[in-house]
């Protein structure tokens, strides 16, 4: 059976029917691994869904792109060396007895940031998610 992933705001052309400029299509994906963009009305007839149940199936594959890409990037190496870097800057401070916030903090992890930052981008493209919300 067919299951919906998400809507497509490029895509303004039902597959099915032919109409054209829908506000968005909802991409399918079809029994052979084939993707398609229905409009509403044809994705609910072709799959003899719902709206409510093909907005849920596209809620549910929104939030498994989701946990997947955070699980990516929580095993990436620039993550873990991130997070390693704020712990190193932490035990600096608390061995000092110092304080570092403001600029002087962000320098002592700037690197770091800066690499998890650029592998945030790449996982979050690839799973089609925010950046940030990783």
């Amino acid at each position: 059976m067919a299951k919906a992933l998400g809507k497509e705001e490029a895509v303004t052309t039902c597959d099915c029917c032919g109409k054209a400029n829908l506000q968005f299509t909802i991409a399918m994906e079809l029994d052979d691994g084939q993707i398609v963009y229905y409009g509403q009305v044809c994705a609910g007839r072709n799959t003899g869904k719902t709206r409510p149940q093909i907005n849920g199936e596209i809620k549910a594959h929104a939030a498994a792109q989701l946990a997947a890409a955070q699980a990516e990037f929580r095993a990436h190496p620039a993550h873990i060396a991130e997070r390693a870097r704020f712990a190193e800057r932490d035990e600096f401070a608390r061995r000092t007895g110092t304080r570092m916030v403001g600029k002087i903090a962000m320098e002592f992890v700037r690197e770091a940031t800066d690499a998890a930052d650029a592998a945030r981008a790449v996982i979050a493209a690839r799973f089609n998610v925010s950046p940030w919300s990783l």
